[in-house]
């Protein structure tokens, strides 16, 4: 008889407690474009900051791109329980979008990177914060309502010598595959080799920013 038993695509758990560093992606069910919704990604944040703080985390970085965040988390005291937090913030997160009509949020899972002393934390947060960039989605990216950080004034980090490259890093399990992007990194696979997106008009500093057409043909961020 075939097995088909889900493979795990987590460390074993000891290797999430204690005072680290984490790179994760959470992507959205069937790769919808929400987040392009700035009253939801809000409400998310102030989510997350609750939730991260209730767990002992810092986010150091975080991206809300269409269909997928990104969040770089600091362990700051104790043994914070990394999976856990995901957990909570998550459900959390899922009853809320509830409430504005949006169903299923969160495809299962996340998608985790333990962040190796050797690595800077800021060339890691340049590597986020730059995604919507690398998505074509604006030109700086200071432009993207979507980003920051609650550490640091992120627009202050420098530009890193090298990019970062996130080694180590568990398999996506997923029907589509990876795909490798400039930069070297990992893109999550995408539903379809066709990435659509809803328009959405935002503005910041007086500017109106218009994210992605539609019929434009893109790549997925990250």
């Amino acid at each position: 008889m075939v097995d088909f038993r889900r493979k795990k695509n987590r460390l074993p758990a000891v290797a999430y407690r204690g005072r680290g560093a984490y790179f994760l992606t959470i992507c959205v069910q069937r790769r919808r474009t929400v987040f392009t919704d700035s009253q939801l990604v809000e409400a998310l944040l102030e989510i997350l900051r609750e939730t991260c703080r209730n767990h002992a985390f810092a986010v150091y970085a975080y991206c809300f791109m269409p269909d997928h965040v990104h969040l770089i988390l600091v362990a700051e005291k104790g043994s914070p329980e990394l999976a856990g937090m995901v957990r909570t913030f998550k459900g959390i997160a899922a009853r809320a979008a509830r409430r504005r009509g949006i169903v299923n949020l969160w495809q299962k899972g996340f998608y985790d990177h333990v962040i190796r002393s050797g690595n800077s934390l800021d060339e890691a947060a340049w590597y986020v914060l730059m995604n919507p960039v690398r998505a074509r989605f604006v030109k700086n990216a200071e432009e993207w309502l979507f980003s920051g950080s609650f550490l640091l004034d992120w627009k202050k980090i420098a530009a890193p010598s090298t990019p970062y490259v996130r080694r180590g890093r568990r398999k996506w399990r997923g029907k589509a595959g990876a795909r490798r992007n400039k930069d070297g990194g990992i893109n999550p696979p995408l539903q379809s080799r066709r990435w659509r997106h809803k328009v959405a008009s935002t503005t910041r500093g007086g500017r109106r920013l218009l994210l992605r057409d539609g019929g434009r043909r893109g790549r997925g961020g990250q």
